[in-house]
């Protein structure tokens, strides 16, 4: 099918109200990250990967073009992965044992390429303990743009994985997770970053180091049934530069995320609603290799959960930056990202953003998501330029599967050079074949 009929097609779904699940296949994994969110407000457990094998296949893809538009949840659609073709998403589970996978095949610019999007070979014992090697989205963080330390609005990397039970100690039930990969070897420079043209011209001068190794781990402890805390680090270090040789270890580069989560049942009572939760969190990503939460971002931010509706509200502030270093030895000039998207926050670190999120039922039992942000980004040497992001989702169930779509657009507000708006889509039908 050629292009302009995908996006005649794209424009005629997105004519209907916004949307709350994502598009079916290619962002189920952000899509389940997001359910869980919902259900801890709810004080639900999130429900558990079905145990029964499944298979789907599917028709779509992703495209965007001008300004950078992330798709929140989008797992590097329409930026890291662009084109139009098939889709293959299968489970399978046995014992403790499962695996699952979803591969695509694109064709963008009459190239065409494969891709394995998600993938999962993991075992969980029935203590709990769960081990992995996987690529998949994640949520280190509870912000609606995505979690603050990893998120879901980029492609995702290969990493083994570690994960406890929860584990009943003293002042609380404790979970931890931790986590090890590599990024890619040529990380383009993100649109979102700070001093992008000095970093660019850095890269052609050979002082970009390529595939950096990525670690993580985040402590999570729930006090009583309505409180729960996280302390979580990233470090990236590893890889070699532009003549091969060994990164040196100052190159090395942390983040940090501190966050706290709490129900609030007497909000939901006043509201009418099934449940409130407001999270707040503190975090740093700082151009060396400490490990500290000053300069930070802070975020704070409410969720309501009614019958088939939700309501997401969230202030995210910028941190202060101290004057840049000069680019003269080899670093990780992609930053925290990975494909052109952030790792964390779909916006990058160094924007403040106020958040709008609306989940609705749609016609025919659809559901539809809506949000709206207004994103002020201060990156050097561009400050204080306002934008404004529109995300729309809808999602239905048909009798051989599902169908479903999602569209971001962005404005500049201020003055800017460089283009002032762009938008990026994903769309998507699945087809059940078992």
């Amino acid at each position: 099918m050629k292009r302009p009929r995908f996006r005649l097609t794209a424009i005629g779904l997105m004519a209907v109200p916004a949307a709350w699940a994502q598009a079916p296949l290619l962002q189920d994994g952000a899509a389940a990250l997001r359910r869980a969110q919902v259900a801890w407000t709810l004080g639900e457990p999130p429900l558990p990967p079905l145990s029964l094998p499944s298979l789907e296949v599917g028709l779509g893809g992703a495209e965007s073009d001008g300004l950078y538009a992330p798709l929140n949840g989008g797992e590097g659609l329409g930026q890291g992965i662009q084109g139009w073709g098939l889709g293959l998403q299968a489970r399978y589970a046995q014992g403790g044992w499962s695996f699952s996978a979803t591969v695509l095949g694109l064709r963008h610019h009459d190239h065409t390429s494969g891709l394995l999007h998600r993938a999962a070979l993991a075992y969980q014992g029935e203590s709990g303990w769960r081990v992995a090697l996987e690529q998949g989205p994640m949520a280190w963080g509870s912000g609606l743009n995505g979690g603050e330390l990893m998120g879901s609005a980029g492609r995702p990397f290969p990493r083994v994985s570690l994960a406890t039970p929860d584990l009943e100690l003293p002042f609380g039930r404790w979970q931890a997770e931790a986590f090890a990969g590599r990024l890619e070897r040529d990380r383009p420079i993100p649109a979102w970053v700070d001093l992008r043209e000095s970093r660019i011209a850095a890269q052609a001068s050979g002082m970009d180091l390529h595939r950096p190794d990525l670690f993580g781990g985040i402590l999570r402890v729930a006090f009583g049934t309505r409180v729960e805390a996280s302390l979580g680090a990233l470090a990236m270090a590893g890889g070699r530069d532009a003549q091969g040789q060994p990164a040196p270890a100052s190159a090395q580069r942390t983040g940090a995320l501190a966050e706290l989560k709490v129900r609030v049942p007497s909000l939901a009572r006043l509201a009418g609603a099934r449940g409130a939760s407001l999270h707040l969190s503190r975090s740093a990503a700082p151009e060396d290799h400490s490990l500290t939460l000053s300069p930070g971002r802070s975020l704070a931010g409410l969720r309501l959960v009614w019958d088939g509706w939700d309501l997401g509200l969230e202030y995210a502030g910028a941190p202060s930056r101290p004057a840049p270093a000069p680019l003269t030895r080899p670093t990780y000039l992609a930053g925290f990202s990975t494909h052109g998207d952030p790792l964390g926050s779909a916006f990058g670190s160094g924007a403040m953003t106020r958040t709008v999120e609306l989940g609705l039922p749609l016609f025919l039992e659809g559901e539809g998501r809506l949000k709206v942000v207004r994103a002020t980004s201060f990156v050097v040497p561009a400050t204080g330029v306002d934008s404004w992001h529109l995300q729309a989702e809808a999602q239905w169930r048909t009798p051989t599967g599902r169908i479903g779509a999602s569209l971001a657009s962005r404005r500049n507000r201020a003055p800017a050079p460089e283009v002032r708006w762009g938008w990026a889509l994903s769309i998507f039908q699945a087809f059940r074949v078992f």
